[in-house]
């Protein structure tokens, strides 16, 4: 749990979080537990975490989560006792970087001093009339007698451990009285024993007690139920509930109702410095805003999830964070920490949620190599195939049908099954080109075994879906696998949080971060190190468009801000290669807003840059225009030889829009906070701090645009993308600067 000195490690102050109470009576010995992030080296190896609590040392337990290639301590849950706490105090916890201290004789709590009280939480769920039930005490019991328990052990995870704090988490089927267990749900009860000071007994208990329908390879069932949860007096009732395959749900419950009202504020800002998340612009959320945010969901609701993700259109979820948790990585007041949670947990109503129960961890694509979705019909007809021929071929068809998922069938519950193609029936449809950054910040944030397994359960989701040909069995490659840039993109994105963030120790970090080195050296292969590879930062799959005349020649530049940040941030969290893709990418941001520069009235004019789609192959789709010079002609020739941001420009600008115009204004909703410009510019953010020639040019450009989100449509209540460089000055304003016009002399 405690890391031990191996070298000396000098004291310093690392970051100030908050302790705030959440009622008005005061409270005396508070637990505390979070996750907490820190910048590389801030906790050196051999060393820990120390903290003052408002001036005054209070003992914390550290346990180290993750580390970062210099042993520094990347990641950690921590749990603090407060001795006590005022009624609606906010008291600053301090944490330092200092040496280890000397081992004591408090050990950790232990699951024989939770037993020896009367804890217990129970499931118990009405299937048709007929009661299904699980015990918590008896699982940890028989964990306890076999000496089960530990770390990532199947029967009995140890996922805490220490003097303040220890967790366990264990699960079981559901039973019937009869001793019938339901082949489907399983009950995952995760455990957290809080012990009193130092009597060497157990005070307090949190039991999350999780609901999974999520066995991979076990036939599909959408178990119809109510649900009651119980831990002593603590009592939690479902509403009606129909489970399709491959989702999950959980609830917390504190045993006799004994909880702490609190609530752990992070340095956010910190967060941001850490290269965790992007920088943001210094924004503040409207109080009216905050006030209405929802802050919890009922199970297996979607809640401000969009239902159907394929859907065209803006969504709160898109973007490098989703709107609930980039308003909480602005501001992390109470309630938009809440909301970031309710909608993290809405995540679980999605089938994305398969697990191997020869392993009891996500599926792996190195075990399960021929496993897919996307190309389930094509599987299956391997798999029924008669063995002959080959040996090959014989061990190709016994790959396909190990690995082949159960198809869901038509019942009462689903419809629209068929058997040339898979599916599981559900209402809530997720989708790779628009999918969250899936439980990343919430499990950085707060150190829960249910947001860990949630990006677990994200990434293998991601894995498993391809065409195992195309993603290269068990390589895990992306660029082949998704044919839309924004899928690309969003998929880099949650294998690189997943490889950065989970522990260690993880059964499948070392997978994940094998898929995400893959795809990065893949990608660089293609386009990065490749002479023959289109100069202006283009991947050869983006362009699916058909625009003036041509066949699959235009492009959406949107989509390819959306990759070129995703890079970026896998360059930020330290991945090799990825910087020279981020850089070799960012040449099209760059291009699109700094051309026009050389020739002002044929050169791409910066307007144009946020265009929704771009021609950039020959009217047949086989060969890439030569500059974005010959992009501009081709899909705007109503502007060649009028001067950039001219008067000229401007007015026929107005002219293709349809509507009036004004110098600087950009295409595409530039007002709002989801428009084109604003799908720029996390793409312009992530070249400036690269290694491009005139990013920051290009940046500061962008910055002196005359339209920006504003008012009702401004970043500050969707700040999904109000992502700014590190290397210059955020802003925090939407005044407009002077603009800048063309060179003196030039022509319109």
């Amino acid at each position: 749990m405690l890391l031990l000195s191996a070298v000396p490690v000098r004291a310093g102050t690392v970051v100030t979080d908050h302790v705030i109470s959440t009622v008005a009576q005061a409270q005396t010995n508070v637990p505390i537990t979070f996750g907490q992030i820190f910048k590389a080296g801030d906790v050196p190896r051999g060393g820990t975490v120390t903290a003052t609590l408002n001036g005054q040392p209070v003992a914390l337990q550290v346990d180290s989560k993750a580390t970062h290639p210099d042993g520094s301590l990347r990641h950690a849950v921590l749990t603090a006792m407060v001795p006590a706490l005022p009624a609606n105090a906010t008291l600053p916890l301090t944490l330092s970087a200092g040496p280890s201290p000397a081992v004591t004789g408090l050990g950790p709590v232990s699951l024989s001093q939770l037993l020896a009280t009367s804890y217990d939480a129970n499931v118990s769920l009405n299937i048709g009339g007929r009661r299904y039930t699980a015990n918590a005490r008896a699982l940890l019991q028989t964990a306890n007698a076999t000496n089960a328990c530990k770390p990532w052990g199947t029967q009995c995870n140890q996922w805490l451990s220490g003097p303040q704090t220890s967790e366990w988490i264990v699960n079981g089927p559901v039973t019937a009285a009869d001793g019938t267990t339901n082949p489907n749900l399983r009950i995952y009860f995760a455990v957290r024993a809080y012990a009193d000071g130092s009597h060497g007994t157990v005070r307090q208990v949190q039991t999350d007690v999780i609901v999974e329908n999520t066995s991979a390879y076990t036939p599909q069932a959408q178990p119809q139920y109510t649900a009651t949860l119980t831990s002593g007096n603590a009592v939690y009732t479902s509403p009606a509930l129909t489970q399709y395959a491959y989702t999950r749900w959980h609830q917390v419950l504190w045993w006799n109702q004994v909880q702490p009202q609190a609530y752990l504020q992070q340095n956010t800002g910190y967060i941001q410095a850490s290269k965790a998340v992007s920088r943001y612009m210094s924004l503040t959320p409207d109080e009216t805003f905050l006030a209405s945010l929802r802050q919890t969901c009922a199970p297996l609701d979607h809640c401000d999830q969009t239902q159907k993700m394929h859907m065209t259109g803006a969504q709160a979820a898109i973007g490098p964070l989703p709107r609930w948790t980039s308003v909480y990585i602005i501001d992390p007041d109470v309630r938009a920490y809440n909301w970031m949670l309710a909608n993290t947990d809405a995540l679980g109503a999605y089938d994305i949620h398969y697990r191997d129960a020869a392993t009891g961890w996500p599926v792996s694509i190195q075990k399960h190599p021929n496993i897919t979705t996307a190309a389930w019909a094509y599987a299956q007809g391997v798999a029924q195939q008669p063995m002959t021929g080959s040996l090959a071929n014989q061990a190709k068809i016994a790959a396909y049908r190990r690995d082949l998922l159960p198809n869901c069938v038509n019942n009462a519950v689903v419809t629209g099954c068929t058997t040339g193609s898979y599916g599981t029936g559900s209402p809530t449809l997720w989708d790779n080109a628009h999918q969250p950054a899936q439980a990343y910040v919430p499990y950085m944030v707060t150190g829960s075994y249910y947001y860990m397994s949630e990006l677990a359960f994200a990434a293998s989701r991601n894995e498993l879906s391809p065409n195992p040909v195309y993603r290269g069995y068990s390589l895990g490659l992306i660029d082949d696998s998704y044919s839309q840039v924004r899928g690309k993109a969003w998929v880099l994105r949650q294998m690189a949080d997943a490889a950065w963030l989970l522990p260690d120790s993880y059964p499948l970090k070392a997978e994940f971060n094998a898929s995400v080195n893959n795809s990065l050296a893949d990608w660089n292969h293609k386009y990065t190190n490749n002479p023959g590879a289109s100069p202006l930062g283009l991947v050869n799959s983006g362009h699916s468009y058909s625009m003036n005349g041509g066949t699959r020649n235009a492009m959406a530049p949107w989509m390819h801000n959306f990759f070129t940040w995703s890079a970026g941030h896998a360059a930020e969290l330290g991945f090799g290669g990825a910087a020279e893709l981020r850089d070799w990418l960012a040449r099209f941001e760059v291009g699109l807003m700094t051309d026009w520069q050389s020739n002002s009235t044929r050169g791409y004019c910066w307007l144009e840059a946020s265009a929704y789609t771009l021609v950039v192959t020959d009217p047949t789709g086989q060969s890439y225009l030569p500059s974005y010079s010959a992009m501009y002609a081709a899909t705007f020739p109503s502007l060649i030889g009028l001067a950039c941001n001219s008067p000229a420009m401007v007015t026929a600008m107005g002219t293709l829009e349809g509507q009036p115009w004004q110098a600087g204004k950009m295409h595409g909703y530039a007002y709002s906070a989801t428009g084109y410009p604003a799908n720029l510019q996390i793409g312009l953010a992530a070249a400036a701090d690269g290694a491009v020639p005139n990013a920051l040019q290009a940046w500061s450009l962008f910055e002196s645009r005359s339209v920006k989100p504003s008012g009702t449509t401004a970043y500050n209540n969707y700040p999904n993308f109000a992502v700014v460089p590190r290397s210059v000055q955020a802003a925090t304003s939407t005044a407009s600067p002077t603009m800048p016009m063309p060179p003196p002399g030039t022509t319109p």
